[in-house]
């Protein structure tokens, strides 16, 4: 009887996709931490380290199990299996440098070492941003793992003044990305956890870029234009050919794009982005922690407005309710911060293992955030909205910081004064109450009850005029109130479905881009990009040109964005009857800027109060969806010039 021996199969005699299966969960035992490492593998033969490095889709499948994967593809391109790869290795490679940093002792964790591999500091701090940006909830777990809001808050407390400028901390890369990490990982267990202690060294800290809007930008550019982008800086002799100097530099304050964009690798290509604002990312996180104080409610006033009928007639008894409703209001609601749970993590988990549930409807806001930061100022073309029409409907509730004697106290000093605290600057907050109503406007002037949807538009005026009760808009109207006639609410549901008003062969957006297809099916502009093709970069440390992240732009069905028909986005808001009485009755009137989504908001007194208070222009942006982050200032001032001014917020509130 003849015995055969069987010979053991090995990993190399193993199909190429089985042995990719086998080393897949070899390298991902779990969702949470790094991949293990292919040393161990890549030693064992030479037939077996061949197949793992041309197996450039297996460390794809590795990088969507570990990180979040859908916003890229929302936003830009579907990256090739290559370029999945290099980004595996290079986000690996910034938390891996975030953890080394951590062990470090004191001041050497945010020094760089250009004799290492590792990113520096302000490189780190950028792609960090990013991974939040493109976060659908996995990069926030490996973050946290990580260390990153440990590591990002001691660069706050301890870095962020080593460079200064006649003592005001520098709005550069490394210090506005740090606050807007911070804020993005903060949750609302962590800002009950910090003690009172640790809040007020922390506003200390930040209190410069919100309350100096004269120093620190809170837009792209100044709100008094709504037809941008300017002419070209080029063809003037000076990079702020609209602005005054003053003790703190040019008002106002225009971006130049050299110096305000920052080049970082993304999927193995030079990504040019603008620098994120930093005054806003400080408005995130002030308010983020002072709304964890509450309003104080005065015992001798009547405490609501029962006991306010049977005392004394006064509005303080309806001011202390709506104090007390507030705070109420705060310890329930969602705050400035972007996550309510520091436990959410497996939900998170779950999202990461199930990579259908990747793109989940909750994560998508921040596309807007995305678009407007891969087009302000760097001048590659607009693939997508910075502004979705409909944001803003609804209750809107907040807070406005107001500052005594600011002008007088910061302006004609250029130094930053010691100490520089709330009570240097007299500051104190107010509440705000404002329910908002958006309307869209069509080539044909009507305007139509917004919901969800894009824009397309230029005028003008960015506020609604101070002397006129009505709004000004693009279309072919002269002066249109939003009192008309809108018809029943049935029927205002049914015209807000997109593209109810619009007439594709008279829309002037629709003409224009039948009229770009036309020429790129000519083969004009197509032969132009072609000729220009760019060369991939090899990552980090390639000595090649700069690449664009994108392929080269070329007109065509997919890269010009469709037109609906929208010309302007309208907002109108009032005061609920309840909130008036504490107060006061205002209304709001103002528009959207299509170049970055810029909201501005003219409120004044209800002309049926009697009462001559002052208008005032509030602008700011719409951040994740649903932070509005702004300045307000005096609106009969003249907008070239420094005034009255102060940082505001409003969040959404849940009926």
């Amino acid at each position: 009887m003849t015995t055969t021996t069987a010979t053991p199969s090995t990993l190399s005699s193993l199909p190429t996709e089985v042995l990719e299966h086998i080393v897949f969960y070899y390298l991902c035992p779990r969702v949470l931490g790094p991949p293990i490492p292919l040393t161990a593998l890549l030693l064992l033969c030479k037939a077996i380290t061949y197949k793992l490095s041309v197996a450039r889709h297996l460390y794809a499948r590795v990088f969507k199990h570990k990180f979040s994967f859908s916003a890229i593809r929302r936003r830009g391109f579907e990256p090739r299996a290559g370029e999945w790869a290099w980004q595996l290795r290079w986000w690996c490679e910034v938390l891996k440098g975030v953890r080394s940093r951590r062990r470090r002792s004191g001041s050497e964790a945010y020094m760089d070492d250009y004799d290492a591999e590792e990113a520096g500091v302000q490189e780190t701090m950028y792609a960090l941003w990013i991974m939040c940006l493109e976060d659908d909830g996995c990069n926030r777990v490996q973050m946290q793992l990580a260390g990153v809001y440990e590591w990002v808050e001691g660069y706050i407390r301890t870095e962020m003044y080593k460079t200064v400028d006649k003592g005001w901390p520098l709005a550069n890369a490394g210090n506005s990305c740090a606050m807007w990490v911070f804020w993005y990982l903060s949750s609302k267990a962590r800002l009950m956890d910090e003690s009172t202690e640790q809040i007020e060294s922390l506003i200390v800290r930040i209190l410069p870029f919100l309350t100096v809007p004269f120093r620190y930008p809170s837009s792209f550019a100044p709100a008094n234009h709504f037809r941008l982008p300017l002419p070209s800086f080029a063809s003037f002799s000076s990079s702020t050919p609209f602005s005054i100097p003053t003790p703190h530099g040019p008002f106002p304050i225009y971006l130049h794009p050299s110096r305000h964009t920052w080049l970082t690798p993304h999927f193995e290509r030079w990504t040019p982005l603008c620098t994120p604002l930093a005054a806003d990312a400080a408005k995130l996180v002030y308010f983020s922690r002072r709304e964890t104080m509450l309003f104080s409610v005065f015992d001798l006033l009547p405490r609501n407005r029962e006991d306010h009928r049977a005392r004394i007639p006064s509005i303080a008894a309806a001011m202390n309710e709506e104090e007390e409703d507030y705070n109420d209001e705060e310890d329930g609601k969602e705050m400035a911060s972007k996550y309510n749970d520091d436990d959410s993590s497996h939900r998170e988990v779950d999202l990461a293992v199930d990579e259908e549930t990747d793109e989940q409807e909750q994560f998508d806001q921040a596309d807007n955030d995305m678009q407007r930061n891969r087009t302000m100022l760097t001048g590659y073309p607009q693939k997508g909205a910075v502004y979705t029409p409909g944001s803003l409907n609804g209750l809107w509730t907040g807070r406005m910081m107001v500052t005594i004697n600011e002008q007088d106290f910061l302006l004609p000093a250029g130094h930053r004064p010691n100490p520089f605290t709330e009570g240097t600057l007299g500051l104190f907050a107010v509440p705000l109450y404002v329910r908002l109503s958006e309307y869209v406007m069509y080539s044909d002037g009507n305007p139509v009850p917004c919901a969800n949807d894009t824009e397309d538009g230029n005028d003008d005026s960015l506020s609604a005029s101070p002397s006129s009760s009505s709004l000004s808009s693009s279309a072919p109207v002269t002066n249109l109130t939003l009192t008309r006639k809108i018809g029943s609410e049935a029927e205002a549901r049914s015209k807000r479905k997109p593209g109810t008003f619009h007439d594709r062969e008279t829309c002037p957006g629709c003409v224009a881009r039948e009229r770009a297809l036309l020429a790129a099916r000519n083969g004009a502009r197509v032969a132009e990009s072609s000729s220009e093709e760019p060369t991939s970069s090899t990552g980090r440390s390639s000595q090649e040109e700069p690449t664009e992240d994108l392929p080269p732009y070329v007109p065509s069905e997919q890269t010009i964005p469709s037109c609906n028909g929208i010309r302007d986005v309208l907002i109108t808001g009032s005061t609920d009857p309840r909130h008036a009485e504490a107060w006061g009755n205002w209304v709001w009137r103002g528009r959207v800027r299509k170049w970055d989504g810029l909201v501005g908001l003219v409120r004044s007194a209800d002309s049926g109060v009697g009462t001559n208070f002052c208008k005032i222009f509030f602008y700011g942006t719409l951040l994740g969806g649903r932070n509005l982050v702004g300045t307000w200032r005096q609106a009969n001032e003249d907008p070239r010039m420094p005034s009255y001014e102060g940082a505001f917020t409003l969040g959404r509130k849940e009926e």
